[in-house]
């Protein structure tokens, strides 16, 4: 009765100990794979927040600046539309050099014209695409437009910089991915092969490779779907304990992109520890009694 505690003590043992290298190359792996998708969330919601102004001579009323502003958001590239007065202009000015600053227009002659301000849609975030914009846009109301004003060098320094950040993400995932799938074939590897005993056993007495393999992979799935789940509450503990210190975390999250990246860790967890579990008892059923040893 001893021996028989101590062999189902031992197994629970392996079996815990297993679920413990699987969650922690999977907790790695979701946090890279979150991370990675959170900066491309980030960089699309600073891509599509960033404004162009659109500034209008100051014979259109503003009964046909409101029309233009509905004709400028139902543009294929356009985000978002807003027209802005100059007083409105001047106040947003004001507020963002100092709210309690003493300024006031000089001569009564507002220096700030009546404009639109419009972001685009993210795959319009280009140099290339904006002057083609621009030009439309001209064209477009010729007479009534008299400037877009934007900053060139934020088109080629945002793409060109935080792109690089994200491959690196992605080359550092990838690396991680393929240490990752290694760690837990061995993992596997070596809970089945305290059991290369037994498997060989029901063997030899005439069971089937598949009536073997069956309660082994229903084991490799239930180790997969725990495995992934503790990994996923564990990266989104992480990821709220990031949020609380960086409010930058919020804006690289939100519930579809943690469904997603929680998804992906269980199905991950499940498929890596199938495939590994069925190769590992493929080895094993193949296997001479005398190699066993």
């Amino acid at each position: 009765m001893a021996k028989s505690t101590g062999s189902k003590k031992g197994l629970r043992t392996a079996y815990i100990s297993t679920i413990i290298g699987i969650v922690m190359v999977l907790f790695i792996i979701g946090f890279i794979s979150w991370f990675g998708l959170g900066l491309n969330n980030l960089k699309d919601a600073k891509i599509e927040s960033y404004e162009l102004e659109l500034y209008f001579n100051d014979d259109i009323n503003d009964l046909e600046l409101g029309i233009i502003e509905t004709e400028i958001q139902d543009l294929a590239f356009t985000k978002t539309a807003k027209y802005k007065t100059a007083d409105e202009a001047w106040q947003s000015y004001l507020e963002e050099v100092d709210p309690e600053a003493d300024i006031s227009i000089l001569d009564d002659e507002n220096p700030l014209k009546q404009h639109i301000i419009m972001t685009l849609k993210k795959e319009y975030f280009h140099l290339d695409s904006v002057q083609k914009i621009e030009n439309q846009l001209f064209a477009k109301y010729p007479g009534e437009l008299s400037e877009v004003s934007y900053r060139e060098e934020v088109f080629k320094e945002f793409n060109t910089n935080l792109q690089k950040i994200i491959y690196f993400v992605l080359l550092l995932g990838g690396m991680l991915l393929f240490v990752a799938i290694g760690m837990i074939n061995n993992t596997i590897r070596l809970a089945l092969f305290s059991k290369r005993f037994l498997i060989k056993t029901m063997q030899l007495v005439g069971a089937t490779p598949g009536f073997i393999r069956r309660p082994f992979i229903w084991n490799a799935i239930g180790q997969g779907l725990i495995s992934g789940i503790i990994a996923g509450n564990l990266v989104l503990g992480l990821i709220i304990l990031l949020e609380k210190t960086n409010p930058m975390f919020a804006q690289m999250t939100d519930i579809k992109l943690f469904v997603i990246v929680m998804a992906g860790i269980i199905l991950f967890g499940i498929l890596i520890t199938v495939v590994s579990t069925y190769l590992a008892l493929r080895k094993y059923l193949r296997l001479n009694l005398d190699n066993l040893y």
